[in-house]
C-alpha cells in the first residue's frame, strides 16, 4: 500500500476518533520531521513522509474520499445524516433517530458505519457512545456545510424498476463475478435491499433459460447460452426505452441512456437501423413497430457477439438466396457486416418474420378452422370468468382471429415478446388479468398448447379491455327515446344532433307521440324521453326544439345530472329495438322498404320559390310540390299547417325548415327540396329553404322508417344538404 495513503487514513483515523480514547492508531514524530507509523501495535515497515506534504495530501485525499462516500450512501444513510444535522445538538439514542424517519432500530444500526465514515471523510465531530447514544458536535453554521456539502452532486433517486435494470444491465455487462458489496454501492442500497431485488431479477430471467449464481466470496453472476443472452438483452431494452424515445429509436437515432450505451454498440445499431430500413422498402413489407424495435435489437446483438466472438459464421444450408424475406434480410446483413449468420440465425429470423408478417404455407384450412375453434374457446372462457356476454361484438371475434395467428408460431417457436404495459394491466385491472390468465390457462391444456407467457396474455387482455370498456360505457349511457308529433322528421334530425353533442346519451329510437308507451318504456329500461312536444305520459320526459338552441342545451344538461343521480347502479345494456315495428315477414318488409326507397327516389324533386315572402307561402308550395290534385294539396296543406302548431319546424344548422308529415294524399315516400328565392326573413333567422317530406298514412311502419333515415342523413352528411341548396331544379 502507497505510503501517503496509510498517512491520510491514520491521520483522518486519529483526528476524528480523538474523543473516544481509543487509538489503535499511532504516530510519533521522530528528530529529523518524520513520521513512524504503527498499526495497533505490530510494527509493519517504515514509511516516512513530510510534515508539508502530508497536510497537502492529507487535505486532497479527505475531499476525494467524501465525495466516494457521497456516492456509496445508501437512501436510509442519507436520511440518517440529514436527521443528525437538523436535530439540536445533543445525544440522541437509536431508537429515538430510527422513529424519527421511519425506519427500524435495526436499520439505522445497519446503516451507522456508512454515516460514521462519511462524516469521518467530512471531517465532522461524530461521536457513538454504547451508554449515551450519537452525537454530531458542530456549531449551526458548521452543519449548514455539512448539509451543503451533502447535497451537492447529488445523484437522482432510482425508482425500484430502474434500479433493477441498472443491476441487470452491470451483471449481464460484466464477465466475472460481481460482489454484492460493490452493487450495493453502487446503486446506493443496502445488501438487504440488493438482495431483494436479485431474487426478483432471479424469477423474471427463468423464463429466458438464463441462470443466476450467487456464492459468498465469491460474487454474483449469470449463465446461459448465447441465444438466452440476446433475448434477456432484448427485453430489457425495450422495457427501459421511455415511449417519447420510441419514435427516435425506430429511426435509427439511439437514445443516450447509460442501458444503451452499456449493452449496445452505437455504430453497429446505426448500421442495423439502417440495412432493415431499406429491406422493408424492398420488399414492400411493414413490419409493427415493437416488431421492427426488436428485430433491430435482435440482429445488433447477433453481430455483436459473433464479432466478439471472432467467427464469421458459416454459410447457411437449405436458404435460397432469394426464396423468401428471411434469405433476403440475412443476404442483405452479410453484406453490410462482412459476415456470414449462422444457420439457426437464419431459420430464426424466417420464423420471426412469418410471426409478424404471416407466413405462406404454414396455414391452410384445417388449421383456420382450428383458429376459429380457438378464438371462439377464448371468448366462451373470458365470458364465464367475467360473467358477462360477448357474442354481440363482431369486432372482437375478428381482432382475436388476426392477432392469434401470429401469437400461435411466436409461442410454438419460443419466441419471445415483451409487453410494457403488463404491469399497468396486472395492477390497475386485477379482475380482467386474473381472467384472460384462466382464460389462456383453459384453451392452452384444451388445444395442448405451448405455455401462453404473461406478456402474450396481456395483448390478449387488451383487446377484451377494449370491448369490456365500449360496454361500461354503454351501460354508463342515459338511455333516452326521442319523439315528435309524427316520429317521422324532427325526432330523426334531433337524434343525430344529441349523438353528435350529447355522448353520455344513447339514443334507443325514434317515434311518434301516439307510440309512447310507458310499460313500454319501463321495459326497455328508457330513463327519459325526449319530445318537441309537451306529452301527458305518465313517464320522466324534457321538451325541447328540434334546433338544439343554447336554453335546450341547458334543459338537457339538467335533466342528465339529475336522472344520473337517480340512477344508483348502472343497469344491465338491453340491445336497441326496432325504431318503429314492422308487420309481416321479413320478405314483406324488404319487399315494402324497397317500394318506398325507389318511390322517394323516382319523385325527388328540387325547385325555386319565387319571393315567398313568409313561411306560410312555403308551406302552400310544400303542399303543392307532390300534389297536382287541389283536394290533395289542401290536405297537405292543412296537415303541415297543423304540424306547426305543436312545434317549431325551423332547423337552425340548415337554414330551413323541415315540413312533413303523414298524409293519405301520397302513396308512397316522397322527398323534397324547396329554394327560397330570395330568403325568408323571419325574427333573428334567415330561412334560405324548406325540405319536404311525406310518408303514407298507411298504418305501415317501413315509410316512416325510410323518412327517419333520409332526414337523419340529411344532417349527419352535410354535402347532402350543400347539393339541395346548390342543385339547379329537378324533377324526376
Amino acid at each position: 500500500m502507497d505510503a501517503r495513503v496509510i498517512c491520510a487514513y491514520l491521520l483522518m483515523r486519529r483526528d476524528t476518533r480523538r474523543e473516544q480514547g481509543s487509538f489503535c492508531h499511532r504516530a510519533m514524530v521522530t528528530k529529523n520531521t518524520q513520521l513512524l507509523f504503527c498499526v495497533g501495535g505490530w510494527q509493519t515497515g517504515w514509511h516516512y513522509a513530510t510534515i508539508e506534504a502530508m497536510g497537502n495530501f492529507w487535505e486532497k485525499e479527505r475531499s476525494n474520499m467524501g465525495a466516494v462516500y457521497r456516492e456509496e450512501l445508501s437512501a436510509n444513510a442519507r436520511k440518517l445524516i440529514e436527521q443528525l444535522l437538523s436535530l439540536p445538538q445533543g445525544w440522541v439514542t437509536a431508537a429515538a433517530l430510527a422513529e424519527s424517519i421511519g425506519v427500524s432500530r435495526r436499520t439505522v444500526l445497519r446503516e451507522l458505519p456508512a454515516v460514521e465514515q462519511w462524516m469521518q471523510a467530512a471531517g465532522a465531530h461524530f461521536v457513538r457512545n454504547p451508554g449515551k447514544g450519537l452525537l454530531l458536535d458542530e456549531a449551526p453554521e458548521r452543519r449548514d456545510a455539512l448539509r451543503t456539502q451533502l447535497n451537492s452532486g447529488d445523484r437522482k433517486e432510482l425508482s425500484r424498476a430502474e434500479r433493477r435494470q441498472q443491476l441487470l444491465t452491470r451483471l449481464l455487462s460484466e464477465q466475472e463475478p460481481c460482489k454484492t458489496a460493490v452493487l450495493a454501492r453502487a446503486l446506493g442500497v443496502s445488501e438487504s435491499t440488493l438482495s431483494a431485488d436479485l431474487d426478483e431479477l432471479e424469477t423474471k430471467l427463468h423464463p429466458y433459460r438464463v441462470e443466476m449464481f450467487r456464492r459468498p466470496g465469491v460474487g454474483v453472476w449469470l449463465q446461459g447460452d448465447a441465444s438466452s443472452y440476446r433475448r434477456v438483452v432484448s427485453a430489457l431494452l425495450r422495457s427501459s426505452m421511455p415511449e417519447k424515445e420510441l419514435a427516435e429509436v425506430l429511426c435509427g437515432r439511439m437514445p443516450e441512456n447509460e442501458i444503451f450505451s452499456t449493452l449496445l454498440d452505437t455504430k453497429t445499431a446505426e448500421k442495423v437501423w439502417a440495412v432493415l430500413q431499406q429491406f422493408e422498402q424492398e420488399e414492400q413489407l411493414h413490419l409493427p413497430d415493437a416488431g421492427f424495435l426488436a428485430l433491430a435489437i435482435h440482429c445488433t446483438l447477433t453481430i455483436q457477439q459473433l464479432r466478439q466472438g471472432g467467427d464469421k459464421g458459416s454459410a447457411p444450408r437449405g436458404l435460397r438466396p432469394a426464396g423468401n424475406h428471411a434469405a433476403r434480410l440475412v443476404a442483405a446483413l452479410n453484406r453490410a457486416f462482412g459476415l456470414t449468420l449462422p444457420p439457426e440465425e437464419a431459420q430464426y429470423l424466417e420464423l420471426y418474420l412469418a410471426a409478424y408478417l404471416g407466413a405462406e404455407d404454414p396455414w391452410g384450412s384445417a388449421q383456420e378452422m382450428e383458429l376459429r375453434n380457438l378464438e371462439a374457446a377464448l371468448i366462451r372462457e373470458m365470458e364465464k370468468a367475467l360473467h358477462t356476454d360477448l357474442s354481440g361484438y363482431t369486432s372482437l371475434r375478428d381482432d382475436l382471429y388476426c392477432h392469434l395467428r401470429p401469437m400461435l408460431l411466436r409461442v410454438e417457436q419460443n419466441i419471445r415478446t415483451e409487453n410494457p404495459q403488463l404491469d399497468t394491466i396486472r395492477t390497475a385491472y386485477p379482475g380482467l388479468w386474473k381472467a384472460i390468465r384462466t382464460a389462456c390457462d383453459a384453451v392452452q391444456q384444451q388445444f395442448v398448447l405451448p405455455a401462453i407467457s404473461d406478456a402474450e396474455a396481456a395483448y390478449l387482455a387488451m383487446h377484451f379491455g377494449a370491448v369490456l370498456e365500449q360496454n361500461a360505457m354503454f351501460r354508463l349511457r342515459l338511455r333516452v327515446v326521442v319523439a315528435c308529433p309524427l316520429g317521422m322528421g324532427s325526432s330523426r334530425f334531433l337524434a343525430s344532433r344529441l349523438g353528435n353533442e350529447f355522448p353520455s346519451l344513447q339514443v334507443e329510437g325514434c317515434c311518434s307521440v301516439r307510440e309512447l308507451n310507458a310499460a313500454d318504456l319501463r321495459r326497455r329500461k328508457i330513463d327519459f324521453i325526449i319530445s318537441t312536444v309537451p306529452l301527458e305520459l305518465d313517464y320522466p320526459a324534457v321538451c325541447i326544439s328540434p334546433s338544439l338552441l343554447e336554453p335546450d342545451r341547458a334543459v338537457l344538461k339538467d335533466a342528465i345530472t339529475q336522472y344520473s343521480q337517480n340512477r344508483a347502479e348502472p343497469e344491465p345494456a338491453v340491445q336497441p329495438v326496432q325504431d318503429a315495428p314492422h308487420a309481416g315477414s321479413k320478405l314483406q318488409y324488404y319487399a315494402r322498404l324497397t317500394r318506398s326507397m325507389t318511390g322517394l327516389l323516382e319523385h325527388l324533386t328540387i325547385q325555386p320559390v319565387k319571393a315567398p315572402g313568409s313561411r306560410a307561402a312555403l308551406i302552400h308550395a310544400a303542399a303543392q310540390l307532390f300534389c297536382p290534385q287541389e283536394a290533395d294539396a289542401r290536405l297537405v296543406e292543412q296537415q303541415l299547417r297543423r304540424r306547426e302548431t305543436l312545434g317549431d319546424t325551423y332547423i337552425k344548422s340548415l337554414y330551413a325548415l323541415l315540413l312533413h308529415c303523414r298524409t293519405s294524399a301520397v302513396k308512397d315516400c316522397r322527398l323534397g327540396y324547396l329554394q327560397a328565392q330570395p330568403p325568408v326573413y323571419e325574427p333573428g333567422r334567415i330561412v334560405l329553404g324548406a325540405l319536404v317530406l311525406l310518408a303514407p298514412d298507411d298504418g305501415n311502419g317501413v315509410p316512416v322508417e325510410v323518412m327517419q333515415n333520409v332526414s337523419g342523413q340529411l344532417i349527419e352528411t352535410p354535402r347532402l344538404m350543400e347539393a339541395l341548396l346548390t342543385s339547379v331544379c329537378i324533377r324526376m
